[in-house]
């Protein structure tokens, strides 16, 4: 059955597929003619670096400088990601789009984000956002760790997600954010990552830690002047206002990847 859209909400729907086709295009044009003012030559900068600038930013900078090195962590985060996704139908941009726009509810699993802030292009892929009447009402972001800890990167990266959704003109005054902390010994079971999804839709957009056994579930509200200081701090770093600001956790530095290319991990033996 073809959705229904009001005439008002269609021109929102237009606007905003043709905004997202001309950030993307002006991300691939900045990328091919290596046209771009940030640093490492990035035509835009993800979500996810800024969560690793909270982690560490010198590691940030010594990914992009040597490449990724793939690391037990990582492999058992993609295979978790992977599982998430099991169930889900791939489905074009616009349709997504039209579905949000017409009211109906609807689950986007790691649907391309962009917006403008300020002078960058933001992105981001969220594991899993729930819409009903236009808004998105619950930002899921699921972490693969032993640690139940939703660490400050955690928070930083679902901000800025809602800081993307924010620009792209959603009404995000009742965002909640849910983070999600699971054991790496369950990436594989499907059924736990929709009991989390079930408790949260139930408990509703309000600040809450879940009881379950298997996981540590966090909901959180998004404050957008949260969003705005994290990203302020996290872009002085792209434009070149300031050099890389090491961890000074020595945990973090023992356990890091690029720990012998790294002039700071002397400091904190």
């Amino acid at each position: 059955m073809p959705r229904t859209i009001k005439k008002t909400k269609m021109k929102q729907l237009e606007q905003q597929l043709a905004e997202q086709e001309q950030l993307l295009q002006e991300v691939r044009t900045k990328q091919g003619n290596n046209d771009s003012s940030l640093r490492f030559g990035q035509s835009c900068v993800s979500a996810s670096s800024i969560a690793e600038q909270y982690f560490c930013e010198k590691k940030v900078e010594l990914e992009f400088i040597h490449g990724k090195v793939e690391t037990e962590p990582k492999r058992l985060g993609t295979e978790g990601h992977e599982t998430l996704l099991a169930d889900t139908i791939k489905v074009k941009r616009a349709e997504i789009f039209e579905q949000i726009w017409s009211g109906e509810p609807i689950i986007a699993h790691e649907m391309l984000l962009l917006s403008r802030y300020n002078d960058l292009i933001l992105v981001g892929r969220p594991d899993a956002v729930v819409f009903s009447r236009t808004k998105p009402l619950m930002l899921f972001e699921y972490k693969f760790s032993r640690s139940t800890t939703p660490y400050s990167g955690y928070h930083v990266q679902a901000k800025v997600y809602g800081k993307i959704l924010e620009g792209m003109g959603f009404d995000t005054s009742k965002l909640h954010y849910v983070l999600a902390v699971v054991p790496p010994s369950l990436k594989d079971d499907e059924a736990l990552f929709q009991k989390i999804l079930n408790a949260s839709v139930k408990n509703g957009p309000q600040e809450a830690r879940l009881e379950m056994k298997e996981a540590s579930v966090y909901i959180h509200p998004y404050r957008s002047g949260d969003a705005d200081q994290d990203i302020t701090w996290a872009s002085d770093f792209w434009k070149g206002a300031r050099e890389a600001i090491p961890t000074m956790n020595k945990n973090k530095c023992r356990s890091c990847e690029y720990k012998d290319n790294c002039n700071f991990i002397e400091i904190n033996k």
